[in-house]
């Protein structure tokens, strides 16, 4: 009865960690604290890549930009140089201030009336550029609101993924990794990752828009078979070798830049 008794106080012990750890790992998700990264990963070549007041109404190509979890509207600033080069008009949307930032539901509407704006002030091609979570965003956004093109940056693919990603990089045990999809798409659970509500969207909407994704094979939080999958469907992938998670720019701007180039080419 006691050798009992002590295995199921460590069942529970063991539960309970598991439980505190999932929670902190979709907290982590859904409500990351501001994170300013070094300048070096924030690198422009001039103050011209520094977003400012773009042209009066649209170009015949227009751009939405949409940041990702943890850094703010400053991540997108590294696309809008070869967008700006190629004469399309920019946008870029600030979800800092919703409670899931670019994983709330008010995302997408924000993005989806960007979209929807831009046609009707008269740009022919409108396109979405997310990073991370913004290029989740936009893909449910593009599937609400037609447009002519996605960019996804080091795209949130999958939630699921992305989280069982991010516990086993930090080596933690995989049970963690259910746990955490568990708390930030349950009903309830999603409490002890400190929001009220859970994600409504947990994996890439849109399958019918041509799409470029630019990914590195070290990002663990975008899983190959994710991306394999979106492959397969017709999207372009451009596939960087050594970079951390949206930081593919970085290790080879011609090659990123290129990528968008002939994307944009095509459209």
């Amino acid at each position: 009865m006691k050798l009992l008794r002590t295995a199921l106080t460590g069942t529970v012990i063991a539960s309970a960690g598991s439980v505190a750890l999932g929670a902190a790992a979709a907290r982590r998700l859904l409500r990351p604290a501001p994170f300013t990264p070094p300048e070096s990963e924030l690198v422009y070549a001039d103050g011209r890549d520094v977003p400012g007041t773009e042209p009066d109404g649209v170009a015949e190509t227009h751009v939405v930009h949409v940041h990702g979890q943890s850094i703010g509207p400053q991540q997108v600033l590294r696309g809008l140089r070869v967008w700006r080069s190629l004469g399309a008009s920019n946008q870029v949307v600030d979800t800092t201030d919703l409670p899931l930032r670019s994983l709330d539901p008010a995302a997408v509407d924000r993005i989806a009336a960007a979209a929807h704006a831009a046609r009707a002030r008269g740009a022919q091609r409108v396109v979405l550029q997310g990073w991370s979570a913004g290029a989740l965003a936009a893909s449910a956004a593009a599937a609400r609101t037609p447009v002519d093109g996605i960019v996804g940056v080091a795209p949130l693919l999958d939630v699921r993924s992305a989280l069982r990603g991010a516990v086993t990089a930090a080596r933690f045990p995989a049970a963690v990794g259910t746990v955490a999809v568990r708390v930030a798409t349950t009903p309830g659970l999603s409490r002890l990752a400190g929001v009220p509500h859970p994600l409504t969207v947990t994996r890439w909407q849109d399958d019918g828009t041509p799409t470029l994704l630019l990914h590195s094979a070290a990002d663990a939080l975008v899983a190959a078979d994710d991306v394999a999958r979106l492959a397969a469907r017709g999207a372009r992938v451009e596939t960087f070798r050594d970079a951390r998670h949206t930081l593919e720019w970085n290790e080879d701007p011609d090659r990123w830049e290129g990528a968008v180039r002939a994307f944009a080419a095509a459209l």
